[in-house]
């Protein structure tokens, strides 16, 4: 009896390596890996087939949206948002949003894109810091000027109880400071 399972065990073996490697189906998966290798065409064909562009990575939980903010590839941007992306979907680890990543860069033209999508210029981070926060700590005063346009608050404050224009301090910006008083920053 135990030779016969032996044999049938060694049967099936055999019959899983000749049929060769299984190739999962997974569109999502697919999808993240055409957004952080920058494959536009795939992007669109997988999006038209119906992907989600809501898709989480399993691991991380990184939104595509966000996968495509740090990859600062503006067409395929476009594409998640015009086949109804969130913009507003955050990293689970660290919680940033694509209009973060994009403020931290002084991206002007993906900013502008994230905001006319409806990007919420308010949501903070685990640390309660916005994109605002970020463009003034960064020094991206175009991206500081676009998001105060974009009705960005500039009085919220951070877990550590600094505001916008208390990072503009620190850092000595007087120019920074100016925006941000002018945008009624106290």
């Amino acid at each position: 009896m135990q030779r016969l399972a032996f044999l049938l065990l060694s049967l099936v073996t055999t019959a899983i390596l000749l049929a060769g490697p299984a190739k999962a189906i997974n569109p999502q998966f697919d999808l993240l890996q055409a957004i952080e290798r920058n494959e536009l065409d795939k992007v669109k064909d997988l999006l038209k087939k119906g992907t989600s562009p809501n898709t989480r990575s399993r691991t991380e939980g990184t939104p595509a949206i966000l996968l495509a903010a740090r990859v600062a590839n503006p067409a395929i941007m476009r594409e998640l948002l015009d086949h109804g992306a969130n913009p507003d979907l955050a990293g689970r680890e660290r919680g940033l949003t694509a209009l973060m990543v994009r403020a931290t860069a002084g991206d002007e033209a993906m900013i502008k894109m994230l905001l006319e999508a409806n990007a919420d210029p308010d949501k903070a981070d685990i640390g309660q810091e916005t994109a605002l926060m970020k463009a003034v700590r960064g020094r991206k005063f175009k991206a500081a000027r676009l998001l105060l346009e974009a009705g960005a608050d500039p009085n919220v404050q951070d877990l550590t109880g600094k505001s916008a224009l208390e990072y503009a301090r620190l850092s000595r910006s007087t120019r920074m400071i100016r925006l941000l008083e002018d945008a009624g920053a106290s």
